[in-house]
């Protein structure tokens, strides 16, 4: 039986690929993993079987073209897929994988093998404690740590902060962002923000609905856009989700790998990984005093 931080990696993987398996699909009729799909859907979203007489994809997304339904089930999927919660493997877990098989054309799945398993390797976890966080940010709320080691763990897996180095650099930086992981909204109410059309603030309301959330804060229409998109949620519907643990977590891995800040890391550069957080180098001290702790928990 894999981890639960493995069965979530699992699933994001999945939900990318089934996601890119259904929208590069440009037949105008629909094929076998159409129904397949739509089965999928029905099932996550508890609703009941397709009637024969309907087309696949029409019940959710009517008058649609083809091409169009599958894109929006794509999305719908891939939100889906990654907020499955428990161990659920021989059901909702292997219908995903069921679904993966028929878009790749691949055999059934072997008795006895973990949905997920055959197509993806199972990864490393950071050998990094909730002992080790309360280590490097010693003001933390002990309870809150706890929520958020888990997601820390998957992050660090899903954005290949895999090495010692690499962890403490982002661990330092989000220690930071987030007063010692304390805070995973900011405290500003976020009209600041309102009308800053470099954030895609164009809505009235968007400055305060959109503000900085998650462990490095994602900020604006925009970045709230883009960061759902990888993850797989409508941040855009629901914004305050970002500043739940789980998505706290992944949406600072969302920001860390879209700078490609892993490269920065290796190097050991500080000073550039603080200005393409910050835009600057505030709060400078407290991220090294931070970064030189975490190098002694983890023996960098």
């Amino acid at each position: 039986m894999p981890s639960a931080t493995q069965l979530k990696i699992w699933r994001k993987q999945a939900a990318d690929k089934l996601a890119s398996l259904l929208t590069e699909n440009d037949t105008t009729e629909l094929v076998t993993g159409d129904f397949k799909a739509d089965e999928l859907l029905r099932v996550l979203n508890n609703l009941p079987k397709r009637p024969a007489n309907r087309a696949p994809y029409a019940g959710t997304f009517p008058n649609l073209a083809i091409s169009d339904a599958r894109r929006k089930a794509a999305d719908l999927l891939k939100q889906r897929i990654v907020g499955i919660s428990g161990e659920t493997l021989q059901t909702q877990d292997g219908l995903v994988d069921d679904t993966l098989r028929v878009l790749l054309r691949a055999n059934d799945r072997p008795e006895g093998k973990s949905p997920y398993a055959e197509f993806f390797p199972e990864v490393a976890i950071p050998p990094v404690s909730i002992d080790n966080l309360l280590d490097i940010a010693p003001y933390a709320e002990p309870a809150q740590v706890r929520l958020l080691h888990p997601h820390l763990l998957q992050t660090m897996v899903t954005y290949e902060i895999n090495t010692p180095l690499r962890q403490a650099h982002f661990l330092a930086q989000v220690a930071h962002e987030s007063g010692s992981f304390n805070y995973l909204e900011e405290l500003a109410s976020g009209e600041d923000y309102e009308g800053r059309i470099d954030l895609g603030n164009v809505q009235e309301g968007d400055g305060v609905r959109f503000k900085g959330r998650g462990l490095i804060q994602v900020t604006g229409r925009h970045n709230y856009r883009s960061c759902g998109a990888d993850l797989g949620i409508d941040l855009l519907a629901n914004p305050t989700r970002l500043a739940d643990p789980d998505l706290a977590c992944l949406s600072a891995g969302w920001f860390w790998n879209r700078e490609h800040l892993n490269r920065l890391a290796d190097e050991d550069d500080l000073d550039n990984i603080t200005l393409t957080i910050n835009g600057g180098y505030n709060g400078y001290e407290e991220r090294r005093d931070f970064l030189e702790v975490a190098k002694q928990v983890l023996q960098v």
